[in-house]
């Protein structure tokens, strides 16, 4: 009960400073200035079925996991990710990525069916690492010329820490009942499900 109370204290601290963060760059935007470039990334995560159910799922696996995990999974995801975005700015060939990225899509999935609090954290670390890498790539090709860069890559790392939260605030609230719990390990399963079909289409 108590790792409960702290895992929902941190995750809404979390949050509150994102959203400092946040709020301001899209109070300034406006078409054609510098926070386009800000708002295009904070939007970009958010429009890929296959990045917006990666995202969530790493913060909702943090959460199964606890304790420190609750931060520290969601920071190498974002920190790799950042490597990642910054191998596809300079256009760095990263072999077979869309077939990574739609595994991590299946892979995160069963780690919501199975993760737990007494299980190694450092397997699903280690696939977060490989997963955030791959994203970020991703994301790194899909920059714009016309945005910059920077701007265009904070954004999507902001995006991707707020949707790392909620996936934390989703497993917070899932505790609260049991068939909320177990309604939660079935959408771990259907997002599997998915995982296995985005590989289809990228075969």
């Amino acid at each position: 009960m108590g790792e409960s109370r702290l895992a929902t204290r941190v995750s809404e601290y979390w949050l509150g400073g994102l959203l400092i963060l946040l709020w301001p760059a899209v109070a300034r935007a406006h078409a054609g200035g510098s926070d386009t470039s800000l708002v295009n990334g904070l939007m970009h995560p958010v429009f890929g079925l296959d990045h917006l159910l990666a995202m969530i799922s790493v913060g909702v696996v943090s959460a199964q996991l606890g304790g420190k995990n609750i931060w520290r999974i969601p920071t190498a995801f974002v920190g790799a990710m950042t490597v990642g975005g910054a191998l596809g700015v300079v256009r760095f060939t990263l072999p077979h990525a869309e077939l990574g990225i739609a595994s991590s899509v299946l892979v995160l999935g069963m780690g919501i069916v199975l993760a737990h609090h007494h299980m190694s954290p450092w397997p699903i670390t280690a696939l977060v690492l490989f997963f955030g890498v791959l994203h970020g790539h991703a994301h790194g090709l899909e920059i714009p010329k016309s945005v910059s860069p920077a701007l265009y890559t904070l954004g999507f790392l902001i995006s991707t820490s707020v949707l790392h939260i909620f996936g934390v605030l989703i497993t917070e609230l899932a505790t609260m009942q049991a068939w909320l719990w177990r309604g939660l390990r079935f959408s771990g399963a259907v997002m599997a499900a998915s995982g296995v079909a985005f590989l289809l289409q990228t075969l």
